[in-house]
C-alpha cells in the first residue's frame, strides 16, 4: 500500500537509535513491512514557552533532524518541492517534507523558513505569541500585526500555512490576509467531537474550498472524550465527506506528539496496515482509501509545494 502522513514529531523525538529502527512510533523498517510509497511531513517543535534561547533550540533541533535523515540518504529523500515526490519514486524512496511548529521557535529567522527547507509553517502552538494566538488559549484572539506581515512573507515565498494549532479567531484572520491555500495538518472535527483543537465546520468548508487538505488526528482527546474507538474517528472523516472533502480529507496522526495516546487500535506506524483494513471492512471503497491514505495528500503536495 501507499501511505502519506500529514504530521509527525519523530525527528525531534528520537532519544536512541535513528529513523531506520527506534522505539518511537516511527521507523523505516516497520514502514517497509507494509508499504511500498511513504511520504511523511515532520515537523520540528519544542514548547518554546519552556526554552530560554529559541533560535539556539530550534537550531540544535534543526541540525539533528538533518542528521538523522542523512544518515537514511539511502532511504529518504528529504524534499523541498512538490515534484521531488517523482525523484523519491523514481529512486525507490521513501519521501520527507519539513514543517515548522511554532514558528516563533526559529526567533528572528522565521523568514527563513523556505531557505532552510521547510515547507509548511504554523504560527504558533498551543499558546499566544508574537504572531498570533494558539487554540488552547483563548479562541478569540487571532493574529497580531507581526503575524499579517509574517503571513505575507511566508506565503510570498511559497511557504503553505498550516492552521492546526490556530485559534478559531486565528483561522479567521489568516483566511481574510491570504487567499492561498491552507492545510489542518493533525486536526479534527469540533462537531463531533468538542475540543478546542479540532475545527469548525465553517473552516472545514474554506479548507476544501480553496483545495487544501486536512489530516485526521488519532490523539484520542479529539477523537472523542471517552469514547475513542474506530467508529468515533471514522464519523469525523464521513463528516468532512459530508461537507464535500473527498478530495481534501487525509491522514495527520500526530505519531511521536501523542504520547501513546492514541485512539483503540492504534499503537504506531506498523497499525497503519490495520487501519486500512478496518476501514475497508466498514465500507469504504478502496478508490476512497486510496485517497485518504496517499493521493489527496500528494495531489496537494505536487501543486502547492513549490521551490
Amino acid at each position: 500500500m501507499r501511505y502519506l502522513d500529514l504530521h509527525a514529531d519523530t525527528l525531534t523525538e528520537i532519544a536512541a537509535g535513528g529513523l531506520r529502527e527506534n522505539d518511537n512510533d516511527i521507523d523505516l523498517k516497520r514502514i517497509r513491512a507494509f508499504c511500498r510509497q511513504y511520504v511523511q511531513v515532520f515537523a520540528i517543535w519544542k514548547d518554546a514557552a519552556k526554552v530560554g534561547n529559541r533560535e539556539k533550540e530550534f537550531y540544535a533541533l534543526y541540525s539533528r533532524a538533518m542528521e538523522l535523515l542523512a544518515e537514511c540518504e539511502d532511504d529518504i529523500l528529504l524534499c523541498r518541492r512538490g515534484s521531488d515526490l517523482n525523484t523519491a519514486r523514481e529512486q525507490g524512496k521513501s519521501a520527507a517534507f519539513l514543517a515548522i511548529e511554532d514558528i516563533s521557535l526559529m526567533g528572528s529567522r522565521a523568514g527563513r523558513c523556505k531557505e532552510l527547507g521547510f515547507s509548511f509553517a504554523m504560527l504558533t502552538w498551543n499558546y499566544e505569541n508574537e504572531y498570533a494566538c494558539g487554540a488552547l488559549a483563548d479562541q478569540s484572539k487571532g493574529l497580531t500585526d507581526a503575524g499579517r506581515e509574517l503571513v505575507g512573507e511566508l506565503v510570498g515565498n511559497g511557504v503553505v500555512l498550516d492552521v492546526s494549532h490556530l485559534s478559531d479567531q486565528g483561522i479567521d484572520d489568516l483566511l481574510e490576509v491570504s487567499g492561498a491555500p491552507v492545510i489542518a495538518s493533525h486536526s479534527n472535527v469540533r462537531s463531533c467531537s468538542d475540543h478546542p483543537r479540532n475545527l469548525l465546520d465553517c473552516h472545514i468548508r474554506e479548507i476544501i474550498a480553496r483545495g487544501g487538505v486536512i489530516g485526521m488526528n488519532f490523539y484520542r482527546p479529539f477523537v472523542g472524550d471517552g469514547n475513542a474507538h474506530l467508529t468515533q474517528w471514522l464519523r469525523h472523516i464521513d463528516h468532512v465527506l459530508a461537507l464535500g472533502g473527498e478530495r481534501a480529507v487525509a491522514l495527520g496522526g500526530d505519531f511521536d506528539g501523542c504520547g501513546g495516546e492514541f485512539m483503540d487500535g492504534i499503537r504506531g506506524v506498523q497499525s497503519v496496515r490495520w487501519l486500512w483494513q478496518k476501514m475497508r471492512q466498514a465500507g469504504f471503497a478502496e478508490t476512497l482509501l486510496e485517497r485518504i491514505f496517499f493521493e489527496n495528500g500528494e495531489s496537494f503536495l505536487l501543486k502547492q509545494v513549490k521551490g
